[in-house]
């Protein structure tokens, strides 16, 4: 069988049977059974099928008489649709037929990922052919398995690079979601470059799949790895019990990051049949929550062991190794519902906020989001509050990488220069704690570019040069943390106007992680700067929808000012510039955009005002100097940009 394509016919049996000429024409197959035959001639190998075989699988209810003209019929069907296309490439004998295998590459045959099923059009041709399938598929399966797990074992005896482990162990997973060795392997590769949540996550789905359809559990082998695995991740000094454990040291930053679980809210209403209700709003709350930036959310799954059980909340932290528990109970009677709600420090057992809401409801599904929406709106200010007193208490020497990288995005959203600065300082101090700290490396690339974009820049070369190196230390720690290629796309749009580049680094920051909030953020500036204004509005909603807790909720404000204004939508402009502006006074990329929105639609008297704010924190902004700076200038609308700052009184130069 070729294994090049190239020059040859491609025979497709994944998915929708397709036969394709050189060149890319689909050649017609005509009738199901026509199309059976080709199949079972391509998954004979090369080997000459018997017509009696042939016959025995697609007219298997017909006498043998009238099976053997209906044969000949699709045989001459086949001829002349694939032998008058292809000669040659069906070899048809008064005996047998064969696939002439030289002439025709098949996709079965070839390496690679296939999730659709073979033949998946074919079904219910016969039941003596719909039993041939059936085997064949077990077949191709059980060869993609073998395949797969070669592959998975030959890296692991290598050392090869724990993601390349991970990316085929995925494979293997979403293949087989009970398997266990694939599983074991992902969940390794997942610590190894330091994301424990998402290897505990794995885990979860694991003992979730095996429950539901083995009605099993993960094996000890498996518990012992994910034993280890959160007693690393809670900076235990234990020894990894497991050969696949080994290399499982504390990772940059990880065990340090905060993290939440959701009890089981009580049930107090008087129908115990509205349990569900309290099971919807906990799960909703969940989700909610795992939009919050920069904390871990514990799975429901995790916490159901607790669901009418009295226990305090140190013992509960120290057996989910949480930090913070939500917990509550709802009472339903008629069309009200009444809920308490209670954040609580495991650590020292101390509740840090608490909450009773009323209301009316008609739908009570649609009333479960709304709650939880209202319920973390209040909790997520609470959360960072209590991390940043939590770190501002320690003494500088005990203060690790997370503290540090904390304090210093808490600077980093203020509006006084002075205060930002001091932001600098300690995401430096976080990387010489922890040099590989993909996520401090990419905060202190991102303080360079909004000094530059702020105007606070007194070398802008030297901040780029700065922001380059961090962007590409923190992609080349090798660890799958999204935000690391997310600033390097941003620094290559922003700071160099390389487009084409910073979309490649965002595709990759989402693949990663297709729900990171800063990737589709700056995506959205990216395509807005390219002029793509529908596809930067589309992405910037987006990234709102994903983090709309976050503590530099200007930057998504200014982002969406400057996505509608490049979708020519002034009105929406205006609108998030002036809240920007509201969030954060002195980010000046508010100012301009509000000041270049006003004067495009057609409101050029009220821009002076903008203007004269703009001029007040930056006394130097020119028409040249933006051309300069502004990434806006390098697309189709920063012309259109300079005119509008131009007609309300920018100097030139």
């Amino acid at each position: 069988m070729q294994e090049d394509r190239n020059g040859s016919t491609s025979l497709f049996l994944i998915g929708n049977m397709k036969l394709v000429k050189p060149g890319g024409e689909v050649i017609s197959l005509g009738a199901r059974k026509t199309r059976a035959i080709l199949a079972i001639l391509a998954l004979a190998s090369g080997e000459k099928v018997l017509r009696s075989r042939i016959t025995g699988l697609l007219w298997d209810q017909s006498n043998d008489a009238r099976a053997r003209v209906s044969l000949r019929h699709a045989l001459s069907e086949l001829n002349s649709l694939v032998n008058g296309r292809i000669p040659g490439l069906i070899e048809i004998e008064r005996a047998a037929v064969r696939l002439n295998t030289e002439k025709c590459w098949v996709d079965v045959d070839a390496p690679g990922e296939h999730v659709d099923q073979l033949l998946q059009d074919l079904d219910g041709i016969s039941p003596a052919f719909d039993s041939w399938l059936a085997s064949e598929r077990l077949n191709f399966e059980e060869r993609q398995r073998l395949s797969l797990e070669r592959e998975l074992r030959q890296l692991a005896e290598g050392d090869a690079a724990p993601g390349l482990q991970a990316a085929v162990a995925r494979k293997l997973v979403n293949f087989d979601p009970t398997h266990e060795d694939a599983v074991r392997h992902l969940m390794t590769a997942f610590a190894k470059i330091g994301d424990r949540a998402q290897a505990i996550r794995e885990y979860e789905r694991l003992r979730q799949e095996l429950r539901d359809r083995l009605g099993l559990s993960p094996s000890e082998e498996t518990v012992r790895i994910y034993g280890a695995i959160r007693r690393a991740a809670s900076g235990a000094e234990e020894p990894t019990p497991h050969v696949f454990a080994a290399g499982l040291a504390a990772a940059p930053g990880q065990g340090s990051q905060p993290s939440i679980a959701v009890l089981p809210f009580r049930n107090l209403s008087v129908e115990a049949g509205h349990d569900y209700a309290a099971e919807g709003l906990v799960e909703d709350l969940i989700e909610s929550l795992s939009h919050v930036p920069g904390f871990f959310v514990i799975s429901r799954l995790s916490t159901l062991a607790f669901k009418g059980q009295q226990r305090v909340p140190k013992e509960i932290g120290e057996v989910l190794d949480v930090r913070y528990i939500i917990s509550g109970s709802m009472r339903l009677a008629g069309d009200r519902l009444r809920l308490t709600v209670e954040l609580t420090d495991t650590q020292s057992g101390a509740v840090l906020w608490s909450s009773r809401l009323d209301e009316r409801f008609f739908d009570l599904f649609e009333v479960q989001g709304r709650l939880a929406e209202a319920i973390v709106a209040r909790v997520a200010p609470h959360l960072r509050s209590a991390e940043v007193a939590r770190v501002s208490i320690k003494r500088p020497e005990h203060q690790d990488a997370y503290d540090l990288l904390l304090r210093g995005q808490e600077l980093m959203h203020n509006p006084s220069q002075a205060v930002f600065d001091a932001a600098g300082p300690l995401f430096e101090a976080a990387i010489d704690r922890e040099p590989r700290n993909a996520m401090a490396l990419a905060w202190k690339a991102y303080w360079h570019v909004m000094r530059v974009g702020q105007g606070w820049s007194s070398d802008v070369a030297d901040d780029t040069l700065a922001a380059d190196r961090l962007a590409t230390r923190a992609v080349g720690c090798g660890t799958m943390e999204a935000m690391a290629f997310a600033v390097q796309g941003h620094v290559a749009a922003y700071l160099h106007r390389d487009f084409d580049a910073a979309v490649g680094s965002f595709e990759t920051a989402l693949q990663i992680n297709p729900n990171s909030a800063r990737a589709w953020l700056w995506n959205a500036a990216t395509h807005a700067w390219m002029g793509r204004g529908a596809e930067a509005v589309e992405m910037v909603h987006r990234a709102l929808a994903l983090s709309p807790y976050d503590p530099l909720s200007y930057a998504y404000s200014g982002i969406a000012a400057v996505a509608y204004l490049a979708d020519r939508q002034y009105a929406r402009a205006i609108e998030f510039a002036l809240r920007c502006m509201h969030e954060h006074r002195t980010y000046t990329t508010a100012h301009k955009m509000l000041i270049v929105a006003l004067v495009l639609a057609g409101r050029e008297v009220e821009a002076r005002g903008p203007l004269r704010q703009l001029l007040l924190l930056e006394p130097q902004f020119t028409i040249q100097q933006y051309r300069c700076r502004s990434p806006h200038c390098a697309g189709p609308l920063g012309e259109l940009y300079c005119e509008a700052l131009a007609r309300v009184g920018v100097p030139a130069s």
